[in-house]
């Protein structure tokens, strides 16, 4: 949902599940305004928006990454956040244990 909400040309997400060791990888890319350095460990903060004049009209909580972080860690993983800066998009990774059955 934040990938699309924060896309500000042409939505252009990219969706991947890797495997990277004995863990499997949600990630999703966007293009669209990017993140700050100082703010991608903060976005997983319940209630907390990344305070961009760009982003100001865009509805939402704050609670939605801090969702994804809190399922994957009852799951025993976790989920991060890169970016190059603003306006170079973002990606968000979910990286989970892989249980073999």
């Amino acid at each position: 949902d934040n990938a699309v909400k924060y896309s500000t040309r042409a939505i252009d997400i990219d969706a991947e599940l890797l495997q990277d060791g004995g863990n499997l990888l949600v990630r999703v890319t966007d293009h669209g305004v990017g993140i700050p350095t100082a703010e991608l460990k903060r976005i997983f903060r319940r209630f907390y928006r990344v305070p961009l004049r760009s982003a100001m009209n865009i509805k939402g909580t704050g609670l939605g990454l801090f969702l994804v972080n809190s399922i994957a860690r009852r799951h025993g993983g976790d989920a991060f956040a890169a970016s190059a800066g603003l306006g170079k998009g973002a990606t968000i990774t979910i990286r989970l244990p892989r249980i073999v059955t």
